[in-house]
């Protein structure tokens, strides 16, 4: 099976050699997208080594966008699994072969990383992931305990009904909802939790816009 790591970044450039690095020697390829960088995000990827493909968009153009752009280029490659991991270093590469094993011997499509949720993780990201996840599950029939955590598997079969629209964080979101939809098989493992100095990702703003769009797609 031909694995495939795809890492949206968005100046980067001082993180992303060290978890490319780390990252190698559990996958066959690896596709980082450089979402609208301003600093080397991109030339300090491309010299890490040949198994990694540079992609860039011009302009920043969201996570979602990112993301959408790498696994278009991973099932072109031939990808038969592909994992979704952040630049920053709060995933842990060492956890993709347990991704894999999981897809495979559970015989699923996705598997989502769940992060533990103890004192690490603050309240209000805390309070606002059990909101998301509750009302996916009232709302679609699907529960995931983390719906915002960015570390996931899944196959590149599975890839073509999960393919989504949004251009931001709320991509994570929305993968859920068709998974559900589509009534692809899932599994959950833990992941460590994670949170950096800089910590770049999902918002409590961005809880908010996230259940506002999950409202829409149920509705409008």
């Amino acid at each position: 099976m031909s694995v495939t790591v795809i890492i949206p970044a968005h100046n980067e450039a001082k993180n992303i050699e060290k978890v490319i690095k780390s990252t190698l020697p559990h996958t066959d390829s690896i596709i980082v997208v450089d979402d609208g960088s301003t600093d080397d995000t991109l030339e300090k990827a491309l010299q890490t080594d040949t198994k990694v493909i540079g992609l860039r968009h011009e302009v920043n153009l969201g996570k979602g966008a990112a993301l959408k752009t790498g696994c278009d280029a991973a099932r072109k490659l031939g990808a038969d699994i592909m994992v979704c991991m952040d630049a920053d270093g709060q995933h842990k590469p060492e956890n993709i072969p347990h991704f894999i094993r999981t897809l495979e011997e559970k015989n699923v499509h996705v598997v989502f990383g769940t992060r533990q949720f103890n004192s690490n993780m603050p309240v209000i990201m805390l309070l606002g992931n059990r909101l998301l996840s509750k009302t996916i599950q009232k709302l679609f029939r699907v529960f995931v305990r983390d719906t915002q955590s960015g570390f996931r598997a899944f196959t590149s079969e599975a890839y073509e009904m999960l393919r989504w629209k949004s251009s931001g964080y709320e991509v994570e979101t929305e993968m859920i909802i068709r998974m559900g939809e589509n009534k692809l098989k899932f599994a959950e493992i833990d992941i460590d939790t994670i949170y950096l100095d800089e910590y770049k990702g999902t918002t409590a703003i961005d809880g908010m816009k996230i259940l506002v769009q999950i409202l829409k797609w149920k509705f409008l």
